[in-house]
């Protein structure tokens, strides 16, 4: 198991590699026409290297980068886990109430057994002493 996450996060990390350097290259490919993007019938270009794109590339991506290694396992863990966890908790008070009740009210069931069980037990014993001594 431990070999196969290896090879599945070495993998990962080959491709997310793989895809930054080819977004890379396909933002510095001088051959072809510059990007063009079209949003709620705003057009951008992004064919100069201004300083305040990279600024807010780098901004934007700072942010989506603490979001995904800070808010994500957070919401998990209290979204998910603790609920979870909550949930067991009371189903074992409930499980651990009733096998409480459960003994006190067999508890006057219970004795009578183990006391038949240790006569029966001590008559067996006797009368295979007797039959044995015979």
């Amino acid at each position: 198991m431990k070999t196969l996450f290896k090879i599945l996060f070495i993998g990962t990390a080959l491709m997310v590699l793989a895809a930054m350097f080819g977004g890379f290259a396909l933002l510095h490919h001088h051959g072809g026409s510059d990007l063009h993007v079209v949003l709620d019938d705003g057009e951008f270009f992004l064919g100069g290297s201004d300083f305040g794109d990279w600024l807010g590339a780098s901004i934007g991506l700072f942010v989506a980068g603490i979001v995904c290694v800070i808010v994500v396992p957070l919401v998990l863990l209290l979204g998910v886990a603790l609920p979870l966890l909550i949930v067991g908790g009371v189903l074992a008070l409930m499980v651990a109430c009733v096998l409480g009740v459960g003994a006190v009210l067999g508890s006057p069931l219970i004795l009578l057994g183990l006391l038949l069980f240790v006569v029966l037990r001590n008559r067996r014993r006797s009368m295979a002493v007797q039959s044995s001594a015979v």
